[in-house]
């Protein structure tokens, strides 16, 4: 009884699996025919639509919920519907039919709205609950027929239209040329085009480049896909060389392949890119070298004005200190005004520092770049109240003066920026150093850089942080999106001292 019983509940687990295999099996199938590209639809024993995915509706231009369980005889021209019923019961009695997709199964759909169109079909049935289910797989092949159509009927047309184009042209076929308008033909340096018929694409393109076009034209005609833009050098008939950009694309007639190359000379443009190159290369010296004259006058003016200005400051200082002891407590009014000249000095001197520091930190020259940072990352704290995180390597970095003062900059340019625009909360300063670049990434919990926050001011400063990395041979990148804060990053080759 036991094993009576046992092998009952293996009967029923069997069931179990095999009813959860059948479910899973269908929900794959409804899965894979709603998300086909292709139409399909399912018909009964009596022609009614039992299955309409969504491609179909997009085909017909009908909804599922309007079609189902409706004649499928809808979707077909009046006056083909009885050769349609005919085709269907020798299908269903014999199991053969012509309609397989791409092999003389053409037939003529016709959409809600009453337009016809030519379509692929592929038909196939099955017995389900001792009930016939018809499916046809549908593909609209209206633009490919009327693509077909245009290539046959317009070939003379398009010929006399292409040689009058401007731009050279030519038709391969089967490795030779077999068409060239005058435009190509100048452009070889030939007289006629008939001078380039006949002859191979390669005896025109540059060798380096033959075996890159024997690569694109092989899977091509393989039936690949290439990017139809490509530069290359073509070689005249003079043995002139010109840089072209050529765009090709293919097709096959008769089984052959077909390529139509477009070119356009841009060996003039290629040499203007050359000249604007070299010109940004010679703007890119003239900006070092004025920033260099800058950082120059800045030190100058800054050290003057430490040592010059300062210096009288300090002895107007001691002057009317030494006026203040000399006055007599009933010169009241004098007192009062020595007080104020006092802090009017006071606060002069401080300013004279101030300006001084933001022109050039003397420090920077004297101490060496990490300590003028961490003197420049505290100022920022103790002014904006804003906590800063600060790495920096340890030991001082053996680096020439043009990096340390581009590193400084960009740091004082950007925690301005946070003060002025950031409303930041805290920023993260660090610099890494390896043994072939150095590193500065500043990076704010502010509220970004939005669509309208790239003022002119602002933009400009990014400019010439960027223009400063550029300079150096190094990189600088802004990553910032609205309301997720700012970091920016600069990388520079690494150049002892």
């Amino acid at each position: 009884m036991q094993a009576a019983r046992d092998n009952d509940r293996d009967d029923d687990t069997a069931a179990d699996r095999m009813l959860a295999a059948m479910r899973e099996s269908s929900a794959r199938l409804n899965g894979i025919i709603q998300s086909a590209i292709d139409a399909i639809i399912t018909v009964d024993d009596r022609q009614a639509i039992v299955i309409f995915n969504p491609a179909a509706e997009k085909m017909f231009g009908c909804a599922a919920s309007e079609a189902m369980g409706t004649p499928l005889e809808q979707f077909i021209p009046a006056r083909f519907r009885e050769a349609h019923r005919r085709h269907i019961n020798r299908f269903g009695a014999t199991g053969v039919t012509t309609r397989r997709m791409g092999a003389n199964s053409e037939i003529t759909g016709l959409r809600a709205n009453g337009e016809e169109f030519p379509l692929e079909a592929a038909i196939s049935q099955v017995v389900v609950g001792g009930k016939k289910l018809f499916s046809v797989i549908l593909r609209d092949i209206g633009e490919r027929k009327q693509t077909e159509r245009a290539l046959k009927d317009s070939a003379e047309r398009y010929q006399r239209l292409v040689e009058l184009i401007p731009d050279p042209i030519w038709i391969e076929r089967e490795g030779c040329i077999t068409f060239a308008n005058p435009a190509c033909a100048q452009l070889l340096g030939a007289t006629s085009p008939a001078q380039i018929i006949g002859k191979s694409p390669l005896a025109f393109i540059h060798p380096e480049l033959h075996a890159l076009t024997a690569a694109r034209r092989a899977h091509l005609s393989a039936g690949g896909v290439v990017n139809p833009l490509i530069e290359k050098q073509l070689v005249r008939l003079n043995a002139e060389v010109r840089d072209v950009e050529m765009t090709e694309t293919s097709f096959h007639e008769e089984g052959k392949l077909v390529i139509v190359a477009v070119v356009r000379d841009v060996t003039e443009r290629k040499r203007v890119q050359r000249d604007l190159q070299e010109s940004g290369a010679q703007l890119r010296r003239l900006s070092a070298s004025l920033q260099a004259v800058r950082e120059e006058e800045k030190a100058r003016i800054a050290r003057e004005l430490h040592d010059e200005l300062g210096q009288a400051l300090t002895g107007l200082k001691m002057d009317l200190a030494q006026l203040q002891v000399q006055l007599q407590p009933q010169q009241a009014e004098a007192i009062k005004r020595a007080d104020a000249m006092k802090r009017l000095l006071d606060h002069t001197v401080a300013s004279v520092r101030r300006i001084a520091t933001e022109l050039r930190p003397l420090m920077l020259d004297d101490l060496g770049l990490l300590a003028t940072i961490e003197w420049l990352v505290n100022d920022f704290s103790q002014r904006t109240g804003i906590a800063v995180d600060m790495q920096l390597p340890d030991g001082e970095l053996n680096i020439a003066p043009d990096i340390s003062i581009a590193l400084f900059r960009v740091l004082q340019e950007s925690l301005t920026n946070v003060a002025r625009h950031a409303g930041a909360t805290q920023v993260r300063v660090v610099v890494s150093e390896s043994d072939t670049q150095l590193q500065l990434e500043v990076q704010d919990n502010g509220k970004g850089i939005g669509p309208s926050a790239g003022d002119s001011q602002k933009t400009l400063g990014l400019l010439g942080m960027r223009e400063r990395a550029t300079i150096l041979g190094g990189s600088f990148t802004v990553d910032s999106a609205a309301g997720a804060g700012t970091a920016i990053v600069m990388t520079i080759p690494r150049r002892k001292a």
